[in-house]
């Protein structure tokens, strides 16, 4: 009966196609299976019964760690499932994986029962993984362009050395956090709505985003990327690089601005021409026409005649005047030769210069000029520029307001000193308004009395006043009047 179960086990184990042994203290031979003869050639009936001489079957370099594991197995310490390797009968190399368990006879551990299994090609296998894990990361670790992986989540999960170079962030301080908090905030909601395209599209090319470094300086950078998806098509993670293009971008607005730069000095240069073409010539045809008519016909003309000629000889000689002095004034603010001199002024001072050098022109259209301007009512500003403000915005007012309307001047100061003219003019309309402080819009509107004008006043008074660190503006209502303001600082600017 003990004859016919051995049998059966016997049978049964060979079955196996891992070899099954068992090794007395000895390392004597007690049980083997037909396995060992497909892995390592021997036939069963060549080893079992025989003491294994671990030279003949173990790789030299591997023989001390094999004694150990037998060693402390016997000695009561368990331990399996260790690789070494061996040679096969024709002293061809392989690698098995040994897992066994004490054989106790009376407490006294006598024995192990063993199971070796071929390894070789999982080894291979193993080798072969892991030389392309470090080949795959010595090219995550060298390559050239910053690198970053992020979860669904967008939070960052990986990053490669040139990412933490441009950025300044270690590993472990930026691996976890989300890809938000890198960002600029005008930058962070256009992430979530890029990063959700980005999931279903799979692939993103120049996406822009300015990011904040670890020292608080922001670089602006364009990504391009993938993501990877498992086999039922669900998201893994993304893959992107990024290039710093800042200086590209700057580089960028460098040549819009001189492009905008240009678009305005042709402006100017345009503006320029008309002026001395037309505005300026017109003046003088006026002067030129009627002296050459009083000087043919003096002795026809009664009184009321010749006075009638004197008014327009004067308002185009005053014309030519102004036009003169401000378009001197505007080519020395183009050429960098008009004079910056600012100092504390009395704005009270220089608004009734102003409105006793204009009140004749005012009187002949019957318009009051009213100053509420405050005694105290100062700035730091460059006097004449102010002056040639003052001047043209109420010369402005007086061209535009029909006859028997009036203008007041008011003055609030707190931060700023404000100066307000305002009128009961034509008015300005809101698509015109937008127009009246650029040079290339060459916007300019006749006058209530037919006065003419070049649209240089406000341009110029626009560029002084911003000279001087204030603002200039306009509120305006068509048929109601128009009220400019400035303001200017009170006290020389902290430098």
């Amino acid at each position: 009966m003990e004859e016919n179960q051995n049998f059966v086990e016997s049978e049964f184990l060979d079955l196996l196609p891992e070899i099954v042994f068992e090794v007395d203290s000895e390392l004597n031979v007690k049980i083997l299976n037909q396995a060992c003869e497909k892995i390592l050639g021997y036939a069963k009936e060549e080893i079992l019964n025989q003491q294994i001489n671990l030279k003949d079957f173990v790789v030299p370099d591997d023989i001390e760690r094999v004694k150990k594991g037998i060693e402390g197995n016997f000695n009561g310490t368990h331990s399996s499932g260790n690789t070494y390797r061996v040679y096969k009968k024709n002293g061809e190399e392989i690698s098995i994986e040994v897992y066994n368990s004490h054989i106790k006879k009376d407490g006294k551990i006598i024995g192990l029962r063993c199971i070796a299994i071929d390894v070789t090609e999982k080894e291979k296998k193993h080798k072969e993984l892991t030389s392309q894990e470090k080949h795959f990361r010595k090219i995550f670790q060298n390559f050239p362009l910053p690198y970053q992986t992020l979860d669904r989540d967008g939070n960052i999960s990986d990053v490669n050395p040139k990412w933490e170079n441009i950025m300044g962030y270690t590993r472990q301080e930026i691996i976890g956090r989300n890809f938000t908090t890198i960002l600029t905030k005008e930058n962070q909601q256009k992430f979530h709505k890029a990063f959700k395209i980005f999931k279903e599209k799979g692939v993103v090319s120049n996406v822009r985003f300015d990011l904040i470094k670890k020292d608080r300086s922001t670089i602006f950078i364009s990504f391009h990327g993938k993501i990877e998806y498992s086999d039922k098509n669900e998201f893994i993670r993304s893959h992107c690089v990024f290039s710093d293009i800042t200086l590209q971008r700057k580089a960028e607005n460098t040549l819009i601005t001189s492009e905008q730069r240009l678009r305005e000095l042709n402006a100017t240069k345009d503006k320029f021409f008309s002026i001395i073409a037309h505005d300026l010539k017109n003046p003088f045809n006026d002067l030129m026409g009627f002296t050459q008519l009083l000087a043919l016909n003096i002795d026809k003309y009664d009184k009321p005649k010749i006075e009638q000629f004197a008014h327009i000889i004067h308002q185009s000689s005053k014309l030519a005047y102004n036009l003169l002095e401000n378009l001197l004034d505007w080519s020395r603010s183009q050429t960098g030769t008009l004079k910056f001199k600012p100092e504390k002024i009395s704005l009270k001072k220089i608004i009734s210069e102003n409105i006793n050098l204009l009140e004749s022109t005012a009187r002949n259209k019957n318009i009051d000029i009213y100053s509420e301007v405050e005694h105290e009512a100062s700035a730091f500003a460059d006097k004449n520029m102010v002056r040639t403000i003052v001047r043209n915005l109420i010369s402005n007012a007086i061209k535009y307001t029909n006859q028997g309307g009036h203008i007041k001047i008011q003055s609030k100061c707190s931060s700023h000193c404000e100066i307000s003219i305002s009128d009961t003019g034509i008015g300005i309309s809101v698509a015109n308004i937008d127009k009246i402080f650029k040079i290339d819009e060459s916007f300019s509107t006749i006058g209530t009395e037919r006065e003419k004008g070049t649209g240089l006043g406000l341009i110029l008074c626009k560029e002084f006043v911003e000279k001087n660190g204030g603002k200039l503006w306009v509120k305006s209502e068509l048929n109601k009047g128009s009220t400019f303001s400035f303001s200017l600082p009170l006290s020389k600017p902290q430098s």
